[in-house]
C-alpha cells in the first residue's frame, strides 16, 4: 500500500510538492522581465555592437526589435493557453508534439544557462575597472553568491531585490543620457541632439554587418520571454502574463534606442575603442568624467546581479518544469519543503555558471546564447500557426493577421537573424542540438518512456 501511496504520489505532480508558490503580480512580471533584459545592457554590449554593425547599433536595435514584437506577442497568445512554467519548452510540447517540445526547451536552455555565465563575466570585467588588481575568478563569486541565494530562498525576495535593482538601473541611465545631451548641446548646439548621424552612416551601412550587429541587439532582448517561465509563480492569469512580456519588452527598447543613439552620437568612430569589453567607460568618461564613468561602472556591475538573479530563476524553472516531465532527471524537479523553490536546479545552475564564466571566452559567450533562444522562438512562432490557425481555426478577419501573419513575419526575421550568426555559434548550437536529439532518442528507444509533456495539466 506505501508503494502504491508512492506512486501516486510521484504521478500527481500538482501536489503541493510540486507546485511553486504564487507570490507574483503583474508589475512584478514586468520588472521581472526589464531586469532579465536589464536597461543598461545596451553599455555592456554597445562596444561589440557597434562595431560589428559599422556603427549602427540603433538600426540593429530596431532590426532585432522587429523579430522580438511578433515573438512577443506570440509568447503572450500561448501563455494565454497554457500559463504554465517551461515556455517555449511547454508551448511546442502542446502545441506541436512533446518531441519537438523538447527539443525547443533544450536549445531555449542554452541560452538560459548561458545568460548568468555572461552577465556574471560582464559584472566582473566592468567591476575590474575600478578594482584592477583583483583577479576575475574573486570577482565572480561577489555575483555568483547573493544570486543563488536570493533565488534560493524565493521569488518573493528575487521580486524586491528586482525593484530595487531597477531603481538603480535607472538612475544610471538618466544619468548617463542628461551628460550626453549636455556635452553634445556644449559642443554643437541644441540641433546636435537630432542628427541622423546617430542612426545612419551612409559611408560604412552594410546589409551583412547590420543582420551581424542585429544578432548582438538580441541579446539585449533575451528575457521578455523569460516572464512567462514564472507563470506559476504568478497570481495572475496567463493573458496577463503575455502582456507583461510585451510591455516589458517594449519599455526596454525605448531605453535601449536611446542609450546607443548618445553613445554614437558621442563616439561615432567605433574603431577608436580602446576595449570593445569596455567602450562604453571610455564613453561614460568622455561625457562626465572619471566621476560619471565609475558611477556607470558600478552600477553596471551591480545590476549583473539581479539580471543574472532573474536569469537564473528563468533556468531553474525550465530545468524544474523539464525534471517535472521526466524529460531530465528529476533531481531537478525537488522542491525546497520551505521556500518551495527548485533548490537543486538553482545549486545546479550556480556551479555551472561559475565555472562557466571562468573558462568560456565573452566573444564565444555572446554568439552561443543567441543561437538558441532564435530557435526556441521560432519554434513558439510555430505554436501559435499550428495551434491557433490550423488546430483551432481561428482565421477570420484580425485572427487571420495575429494567428498566421505575426507568427510568420517573426519567424522569418528571426530565421534571417540566425544565419548571420556566426560559423563557431552555428557549430556549437549543431552540437547542443546534436545532444539534446541523443538525450531524446534515448529516452524514447532505449529507455522506452515515450515524451508525455504535461499531463499534470
Amino acid at each position: 500500500m506505501n508503494e502504491v501511496n508512492s506512486s501516486a504520489a510521484v504521478l500527481q505532480p500538482e501536489a503541493s510538492v510540486q507546485s511553486l508558490k504564487k507570490v507574483l503580480k503583474t508589475r512584478d512580471l514586468v520588472i521581472f522581465g526589464m531586469v532579465f533584459m536589464a536597461p543598461v545592457s545596451a553599455q555592456t554590449l554597445f562596444g561589440e555592437l557597434t562595431q560589428l554593425s559599422n556603427g549602427h547599433a540603433v538600426l540593429s536595435y530596431l532590426v532585432g526589435l522587429i523579430a522580438m514584437i511578433f515573438t512577443a506577442f506570440c509568447y503572450g497568445k500561448m501563455a494565454g493557453a497554457f500559463p504554465a512554467a517551461g515556455s517555449t519548452y511547454s508551448y511546442t510540447s502542446q502545441a506541436i508534439h512533446p518531441r519537438l517540445g523538447f527539443l525547443a526547451g533544450w536549445a531555449i536552455l542554452l541560452d538560459y544557462l548561458l545568460i548568468p555565465m555572461l552577465l556574471y563575466k560582464i559584472s566582473a570585467i566592468f567591476l575590474m575597472e575600478l578594482l584592477p588588481s583583483a583577479p576575475l575568478w574573486i570577482l565572480l563569486l561577489l555575483f555568483v553568491v547573493p544570486v543563488t541565494l536570493s533565488n534560493y530562498l524565493g521569488a518573493q525576495v528575487t521580486s524586491r531585490v528586482n525593484l530595487y535593482m531597477m531603481l538603480f538601473m535607472f538612475f544610471s541611465l538618466v544619468l548617463f543620457i542628461v551628460f550626453a545631451a549636455k556635452s553634445l548641446v556644449s559642443a554643437g548646439g541644441m540641433t546636435s541632439l537630432f542628427s541622423l548621424q546617430g542612426i545612419y552612416n551612409p559611408d560604412t551601412f552594410s546589409m551583412n554587418a547590420l543582420i551581424t550587429g542585429a544578432s548582438i541587439a538580441v541579446l539585449s532582448y533575451l528575457g521578455f520571454d523569460a516572464v512567462t517561465t514564472m507563470a506559476e509563480d504568478s497570481k495572475v492569469t496567463g493573458k496577463m502574463v503575455g502582456r507583461a512580456a510585451i510591455f516589458s519588452l517594449l519599455i526596454s527598447s525605448f531605453f535601449y534606442i536611446c542609450q546607443v543613439y548618445f553613445a554614437t552620437l558621442i563616439m561615432p568612430d567605433f574603431t577608436s575603442f580602446a576595449s570593445q569589453e569596455t567602450a562604453f567607460f571610455e564613453i561614460a568618461a568622455a561625457v562626465g568624467g572619471s566621476g560619471l564613468a565609475a558611477v556607470c561602472t558600478l552600477i553596471i556591475a551591480v545590476s549583473g546581479i539581479s539580471t543574472a538573479l532573474a536569469g537564473q530563476a528563468s533556468s531553474s524553472r525550465i530545468l524544474f518544469s523539464m525534471g517535472k516531465d521526466r524529460m531530465l532527471p528529476q533531481f531537478f524537479a525537488r522542491l525546497h519543503p520551505k521556500y518551495r523553490t527548485p533548490a537543486n536546479s538553482i545549486v545546479a545552475l550556480a556551479i555551472a555558471g561559475y565555472i562557466g564564466a571562468v573558462v568560456i571566452p565573452l566573444p564565444v559567450l555572446f554568439q552561443l546564447i543567441v543561437i538558441g533562444a532564435l530557435f526556441g522562438f521560432i519554434c513558439v512562432n510555430l505554436s501559435v500557426m499550428t495551434e491557433f490557425y490550423f488546430r483551432r481555426r481561428e482565421r477570420q478577419g484580425w485572427l487571420f493577421v495575429t494567428n498566421l501573419l505575426f507568427p510568420l513575419l517573426g519567424l522569418f526575421v528571426c530565421g534571417y537573424i540566425l544565419l548571420g550568426i556566426s560559423p563557431i555559434g552555428k557549430l556549437v548550437g549543431l552540437i547542443w542540438l546534436s545532444l539534446g536529439l541523443c538525450l531524446l532518442t534515448y529516452t524514447v528507444k532505449i529507455a522506452k518512456r515515450e515524451v508525455s509533456a504535461f499531463n499534470h495539466l
